[in-house]
This record gives structure tokens, C-alpha cells and sequence, in this order.
């Protein structure tokens, strides 16, 4: 075991489950995807803190307990495909594609998009396309999708994005308000979303969905 996989069991058993995650496939998803494949060499040495890890695009990687819960919480299944929204470096798309059939990454950042392409390759994942897009628009040429999930904080969800969701599908994002930013997931049905709260969590804002004037919540 070299030392990034001894980091990345630790993480595991002193960060994600102990924050209540028991969903073996989730752990399991965690633990095999090495986390340091997909920041720059700079900031390799901090692949496995217990917080966010913000680039300098200004994208950044969810710390793992987050990741964690968030995806215990959608209960993706293995014939199933997944839209990540903002998917920067690709790691949550990548640790989604342990869980789904196929996983679409949509990314606006050129230098992100190879980067993350070419850290999906060495990961081993087979399963994830990433999308070069307008984070507002989606992805529609993959959709309809049965899971979406925002990797950062937002305002409101655009209709665009909702469109791509099948009937019962399920929705994951963050919102930030008054300071306080939490995880939901939402469910469609009969085109509206049915929010749930989730947990409480500390996740940066994506810029592009800030104030969007489109669905309200």
C-alpha cells in the first residue's frame, strides 16, 4: 500500500464514515478512486484534508464526507445515468461512475475539461464523458437523465437543466442562504421539483448560478 492509498483509507474511516455514511457502494466508490489523480501536482500533498480544495479557475473538489452524504442520499443505481453539472476536474463524475452505467460531465473550462479527461483515463474510468458547455445549458445530448447533481452552491435550478430530467428522476444541490449552505435532493414529478433538506454543509458557490432568473424553488 503506497502512501496516497494509505491516505485515501484513512480518509474513508476517519472522515466519511464517521459522518454516517454506510452505503457499502458509496464507500466503496470512494475508496477506489484516488483522489490525487485529479489536482494539479501543487496540491497533491492535500488530496485527502477534510475540507474543500478550491483551483485557481476557481472550480474546486467537494471534501469527502460531503461527497459522501450527498450521494448516500440519491441512492444511484447501476443501470442509471447521471448529469454532473460544474464537473471541474472530473473526480465526483468519476466517483459517480462507480455507481451509475454512464456519467456525463459538463464542464465551460477548456484547460479543466483536458485536464480532467486525461485524469479519467488514469483512473481507470471507462464510463464518463465530459462535455464542453455553458454550465446553464446542460447537456441535452446525452439526456434524459435519471440523476443530476450541481457539484457547488446555486441560487435556483434553470428550466433548461430541469427539462433534462426524467419524470421521477432525482436532483442534487447545494443552496446557499443567509450564510448557511445546505444539500437537498429533489424529486420530479409532473415536471415539479419536491425538495427535501438533506444536511448542512460548507460548499463554494458557482458563479453561474447565481441569481439566475428561471426556476424558482
Amino acid at each position: 500500500m503506497n502512501h496516497f492509498e494509505k491516505l485515501r483509507k484513512t480518509m474513508v474511516d476517519t472522515q466519511v464514515r464517521p459522518s454516517g455514511v454506510s452505503c457499502t457502494e458509496v464507500i466503496d466508490a470512494l475508496a477506489s478512486v484516488p483522489r490525487e489523480l485529479f489536482v494539479p501536482e501543487y496540491l497533491k500533498n492535500l488530496s485527502y484534508i477534510e475540507e474543500n480544495i478550491v483551483f485557481e479557475s476557481g472550480r474546486f473538489m467537494v471534501q469527502p464526507r460531503i461527497l459522501g452524504k450527498l450521494l448516500e442520499n440519491l441512492l444511484i443505481q447501476k443501470d442509471e445515468s447521471v448529469l454532473v453539472v460544474g464537473s471541474g476536474c472530473g473526480y465526483m463524475a468519476s466517483v459517480v461512475g462507480k455507481l451509475a452505467e454512464l456519467v456525463v460531465g459538463v464542464e465551460s473550462d477548456k484547460v479543466l475539461i483536458e485536464s480532467a479527461e486525461q485524469s479519467v483515463i488514469e483512473a481507470g474510468i471507462d464510463n464518463v464523458i465530459i462535455v464542453e458547455s455553458e454550465l446553464s445549458l446542460g447537456a441535452t445530448q446525452h439526456g434524459l437523465y435519471d440523476v443530476i447533481i450541481f457539484e457547488g452552491a446555486i441560487d435556483l435550478v434553470p428550466d433548461i437543466i430541469l427539462s433534462q430530467l426524467k419524470e421521477y428522476g432525482r436532483i442534487a444541490a447545494f443552496f446557499s442562504e443567509r450564510n448557511l449552505t445546505e444539500a437537498r435532493v429533489g424529486v420530479k414529478v409532473n415536471g415539479i421539483l419536491s425538495w427535501r433538506s438533506c444536511f448542512s454543509c460548507d460548499v463554494p458557490v458557482m458563479k453561474e448560478f447565481r441569481k439566475l432568473k428561471t426556476f424558482s424553488l
